[in-house]
């Protein structure tokens, strides 16, 4: 399970970055114009000639490493809320309480894991550093 994810998140994360790079081109501390990127064939150009064929993988390692602690947080979340909302203690449980016990459950994993995600987005922009991309990660 964990080699499958690890895969396929390396094999999506060019598509990834380009997309990370659309949503955050109209902030100001992107980095970036609101112009610099236009569609997916010339956001691939432009990465490719400007940050190299690795620039497409920037990020890649701490989305990798979030998928762990994400997935053990939801799954723990979402067996304790299944006993919190059951009568019963667990035992049984009916469709529309699995439903909100595992929207809860996605909600904390979501909130858990967020600071790795925030540096995930910081290593994806261009022009930054490790170093102020970690940073983001303390404060």
């Amino acid at each position: 399970g964990r080699l499958a994810g690890a895969v396929a998140r390396t094999s999506s994360a060019p598509l990834d970055r380009i997309k990370l790079l659309f949503q955050v081109q109209a902030v100001q501390s992107s980095g970036t114009s609101s112009k610099a990127y236009t569609s997916v064939t010339q956001s691939m150009r432009k990465i490719y000639l400007e940050e190299g064929l690795l620039a497409f993988w920037k990020g890649n390692f701490t989305n990798v490493v979030r998928i762990f602690p994400y997935s053990a947080c939801q799954l723990m979340a979402n067996d304790l809320y299944k006993r919190l909302l059951s009568k019963d203690g667990g035992e049984t449980i009916s469709i529309t309480t699995r439903l909100i016990a595992g929207a809860l459950a996605g909600m904390t994993a979501t909130a858990v894991t967020h600071p790795l995600d925030t540096v995930r987005l910081r290593l994806a922009l261009p022009k930054v550093s490790v170093a102020c991309a970690w940073f983001a990660f303390f404060i």
